[in-house]
């Protein structure tokens, strides 16, 4: 992990990512779930982990890194606006692009926020 921060709002949206992390890694004790549900289950955590980060925010903030995370998230929520206004599209794919969208913004989350 990058070095500490006395920063409490990184710090804390650290422990949450760290925690979706854990959590996510977790998942793979339970061998006796199927690959399909085991990827369900991780998009999950990472999408609870996104939502709890999101929680954190606040409205303004000059720190470069809530900045960035803060514009990965709206990038994310505007790509999956835009994928609910696609047609013509199998709900299983959109359910595979909408999953893929949730692991690329989580992956850089944590990598924004510093965390190796």
């Amino acid at each position: 992990m990058a070095s500490e921060t006395r920063d409490p709002l990184l710090k804390k949206l650290r422990e949450i990512a760290i925690a979706g992390l854990e959590e996510r890694r977790g998942l793979v004790v339970y061998t006796k779930i199927e690959a399909v549900e085991m990827d369900r289950l991780a998009r999950q955590v990472e999408q609870d982990a996104i939502e709890r980060i999101r929680g954190e925010l606040p409205e303004a903030t000059l720190i470069p890194e809530v900045v960035n995370v803060r514009e990965r998230l709206e990038q994310m929520d505007a790509q999956l606006a835009e994928l609910t206004g696609k047609e013509g599209v199998s709900e299983t794919s959109l359910n595979l692009e909408r999953d893929d969208i949730v692991w690329r913004a989580f992956e850089e989350v944590v990598y924004l926020l510093g965390i190796e």
